[in-house]
């Protein structure tokens, strides 16, 4: 290892930093080049990816990667030079070698390179290399469109060889009489196109590698955020002014308020526009994320000795960098999920009247100020009388209250912990946990998870999540003594309650409004465990505001005092002493300093879902 280089930490981060984009550009070439063999400028833009690894690495003295990446190299230039066959064994080695890269730069990342057995893995890369079959004679060509018998070409072949005359074989067919001049010339034809496809897919397409350089964050991001910053340097430089005049007494009274009252427009407009510009710099296409799921769709299909497709859609859509980053884990979850229990095997699929090939289709778009993720296949469904049985047997709700639910309801008892309708427990499913997983993350990251299935036909897996987790735009509320900012994503409206409107059903408050039946939450018996008990006269007169609450398909109705109004607000994590509430999402400071905490609807609608068998029996 070339010590004094590999010691630069900087040169180092640029390295792995290249390295692991271009191993993620291959795992995303390597499965569409497995289906297309012959797209030459995908076995190119791999090759180019391989060959700077080597070199960088090279140039750092980084030598096991340099023996392994050199192997790999050699085997795809075999390919660009059509001396090998491009088939699943050599993409299978061609992936396990990406995989093992990988390995080598996660542990340069964390301390250095370690001692690795890669024998067999270069022997493998070695043995990939195998000659590849050579474009067809002339002879049989003509053999294989029925121009010419076997027997009749070996005499043809056995003359020629034995002739002084230098003829070639398509004019000794001619002069015998054995075939027209067109039919020789057509076949001459076929013979060079199919020398021309081999040889094509050796050529590049492009010598040089693109010359295009991927940053971090978009200039023209940079460019308006410092233009901005310089905005708020003159906005500062403004009210130093002012202060020296207050001091000077250059500006007294009306004077000073209208110059304050300027400068506090401005000043706020200018932070507006900082605040939505220094978002823009941490927002990345969620195909940093989609790339990576091509290779899990290839890996887990031969797996299960399944065939399926993954129809991508959206990749563009811009989502916060670290939502990106948290987002990777529930989706493999889900992916999985489609293939193992979705996704029926061939024969089946043929049996019920579907393509062999399954498709899982992956859509990412922007609705408001939250990014909607879909995940849905055209596999066998989910069976909800099978997941309602579970549900029953597991003690989960009694088969009265099953009866009640709608399908939807159903489907939500899969995200419960240890939750599995599988018979047999294998590597991928089975144990209940994958989609626990989904669901815990989803509400870590203030978002939301829903699902649909039509038994035969497939099931799709919403995800809704916030654009961004730095800024959340809330709705101040004031319920007694407390103010209280609710996510403004969950919002559905605002309304009047009159005390006609508040019945008890089973024991349970529910508003009735515009024909609807909703749950009626209140905060001061949720937080403080107060008894339930009607609102009187009074205090359906003066507390007679509601917010009705929306995540995915369930409502309720949160009873407030007042309506504050609107704003934009940092959440910051509750301490441990009310980490486990889960009516709260963490808590903001205020304008004058106090501290707000923040709900959770979904763990208002949670505390609310008691009601739903009641709530279901009214709306009936």
């Amino acid at each position: 290892m070339n010590d004094d280089l590999s010691q630069d930490k900087e040169l180092v981060q640029d390295f792995l930093v290249e390295s692991e984009e271009l191993l993620q550009g291959m795992d995303q070439d390597m499965v569409p080049l497995e289906a297309s063999p012959q797209d030459g400028e995908l076995l190119n833009r791999i090759f180019r990816a391989m060959h700077t690894i080597k070199g960088t690495s090279g140039f750092l003295g980084y030598d096991p990667v340099v023996r392994l990446s050199h192997r790999a190299e050699d085997l795809l230039n075999a390919l660009r030079r059509c001396e090998t066959e491009l088939d699943r064994r050599c993409i299978d080695a061609l992936l396990v070698a990406r995989d093992q890269l990988g390995v080598m730069l996660r542990d340069i990342r964390q301390g250095g390179l370690k001692e690795y057995v890669l024998d067999s893995l270069l022997l493998e890369l070695a043995e990939a290399q195998k000659p590849r079959a050579s474009a067809p004679t002339l002879g049989e060509i003509l053999l294989r469109d029925q121009i010419l018998t076997p027997a009749t070409l070996d005499t043809l072949l056995a003359e020629q060889a034995a002739s002084p005359e230098a003829r070639n074989l398509g004019q000794l067919v001619v002069d015998k009489g054995l075939s027209t001049p067109v039919e020789v010339g057509e076949a001459l034809v076929r013979q060079k196109e199919i020398a021309e496809a081999l040889s094509s897919q050796t050529t590049s397409t492009s010598q040089t590698a693109s010359t295009a350089q991927t940053m971090r964050v978009d200039a023209r991001k940079l460019d308006e955020l410092i233009n901005l910053v310089g905005e708020l340097v003159l906005e500062r430089n403004r009210l130093i002014q002012l202060s020296r005049d207050c001091a000077s007494r250059a500006l007294v009274g009306t004077d000073l308020a209208s110059a304050l009252g300027q400068s506090s427009a401005r000043l706020s407009y200018i932070t507006d526009e900082l605040q939505s510009a220094g978002l823009k710099t941490r927002m990345v296409p969620i195909e940093t994320v989609f790339r990576r799921f091509p290779r899990l769709v290839r890996d887990v299909t031969h797996a299960l000795h399944k065939e399926a497709q993954l129809v991508i859609r959206g990749e563009d859509t811009e989502l916060d960098k670290t939502m990106v980053e948290l987002i990777g884990d529930p989706m493999i979850h889900l992916l999985r999920n489609s293939l193992d229990h979705g996704i029926e095997v061939p024969q089946l699929r043929e049996q019920a009247g579907k393509p062999r090939q399954g498709t899982i289709r992956l859509e990412a778009s922007q609705e408001g100020d939250q990014i909607v993720i879909s995940i849905s296949d055209d596999g066998a469904g989910i069976n909800t009388d099978r997941v309602g049985r579970k549900a029953v047997e597991k003690g989960l709700v009694t088969p009265e209250r099953l009866r009640l639910l709608s399908q939807r309801e159903i489907l939500e008892f899969v995200f419960l912990p240890g939750f599995s309708t599988a018979e047999i427990i294998s590597d991928l499913s089975g144990r209940g946990v994958g989609m626990d997983v989904v669901n815990t993350n989803l509400k870590k990251l203030n978002g939301s998870v829903e699902i649909d299935s039509q038994l035969g036909l497939g099931t799709t897996v919403r995800l809704r999540l916030p654009l961004t987790l730095a800024i959340l735009p809330v709705l101040m509320v004031r319920v007694e003594e407390e103010t209280y900012a609710l996510p403004l994503r969950s919002v559905v409206e605002t309304a009047q309650m009159n005390l006609s409107d508040v019945h008890r059903v089973e024991g349970c408050e529910v508003l009735c409004l515009r024909g609807e039946t909703l749950p009626l939450i209140r905060l001061g018996q949720l937080f403080q465990s107060q008894p339930s008990a009607a609102p009187s006269k009074g205090d359906a007169e003066s507390a007679r505001k509601v917010v009705i609450l929306g995540v995915a398909e369930k409502r309720a109705a949160l009873l407030v005092d007042e309506l504050l109004g609107q704003e934009s607000t940092v959440v910051k994590p509750l301490g441990t002493y009310l980490h486990h509430c889960s009516s709260l999402a963490g808590a903001t400071i205020s304008g004058n300093g106090r501290v707000r905490l923040v709900l959770d609807p979904a763990g208002l609608l949670t505390a609310s879902q008691s009601m739903t068998p009641a709530v279901r029996k009214a709306s009936a």
